[in-house]
């Protein structure tokens, strides 16, 4: 990360990266989704999102697009690619370490009416995701990057936050929290396809109502701090990464359970696999 990036990201707990992802690997990425519109779970009954709140209820849930890293081939391919995107690797070094792993990964598609979602996360002790800064460097223990797949236009809805946020020292009132009452701190995030929103998940955040008339689709990719467990069943190899044999050494060591010490350093192993 540049010098102002660092400035940005501290200040304002995200920061958006343009073009990180080709156009064609977008296409590709797309071209899977629409084969699989199967996979993709329309959220209803006890699984919307929208904490009731007259400003972010729509006329249905939002789909969630799961297990993309299991997929069959081909078209798992071009999200398990993502796992080692380099250019995001490298801010993940200077917002978590050398020694990082995966978190977790899902896709969201938004069409039309899509309902938003409560804010949540933040920087107070009741909130188990943290942003520090400590020995001349920032610490996440938990940061997302979401890829866009499709434009994000000032007034169509999506990602929100209240920049800053991850620094809070007093818990966000529910209703700020649900949209209900506006202190003027919330920040819409416009994007282009291609382009990637990376978050310290300390950050307070959430999703406004999908005004667009195209679909939304959003790729989320967690890394974690390598000792950190932000999800259950993350410490049996062969349960979440039963496609471990078919990915690269790199790959390989970004999905190592967590534990520590000891951990593979990724970026030693990039500067190994670019070198070839």
């Amino acid at each position: 990360m540049n010098e102002h990036e660092k400035y940005f990201f501290d200040v304002n707990g995200y920061l958006v990266v343009q073009k990180i992802l080709s156009p064609d690997l977008v296409a590709a990425l797309n071209e899977a989704i629409d084969h699989n519109q199967n996979r993709v779970r329309l959220r209803a009954g006890e699984q919307l999102l929208s904490a009731n709140s007259p400003l972010l209820k729509g006329d249905h849930g939002r789909g969630d697009i799961m297990g993309i890293l299991n997929w069959p081939q081909p078209w798992c391919r071009p999200f398990r690619d993502l796992l080692s995107h380099p250019p995001a690797l490298r801010y993940m070094f200077d917002l978590i370490g050398d020694e990082f792993r995966f978190g977790n990964a899902n896709g969201i598609s938004m069409t039309e009416g899509a309902e938003g979602c409560a804010l949540h996360g933040g920087g107070t002790l009741v909130h188990k995701h943290t942003y520090r800064y400590v020995n001349g460097r920032m610490w996440n223990n938990l940061v997302g990057v979401c890829y866009q797949l499709a434009d994000v236009n000032f007034g169509d809805g999506g990602f929100v936050c209240i920049p800053g946020s991850h620094k809070a020292n007093f818990d966000t009132p529910t209703d700020v929290l649900t949209m209900e009452y506006d202190l003027g701190c919330y920040h819409h995030v416009a994007m282009k396809a291609g382009d990637a929103l990376i978050f310290t998940e300390g950050l307070t955040h959430g999703t406004l109502p999908w005004k667009g008339k195209h679909e939304r689709r959003t790729l989320l990719y967690r890394y974690a701090a390598g000792s950190f467990v932000n999800a259950k069943g993350m410490n049996r190899l062969e349960e979440y990464c039963p496609f471990y044999d078919e990915l690269t050494p790199l790959q390989q060591a970004i999905m190592e359970p967590p534990y520590n010490p000891g951990r593979p350093n990724i970026a030693a192993l990039l500067d190994e696999q670019e070198a070839v």
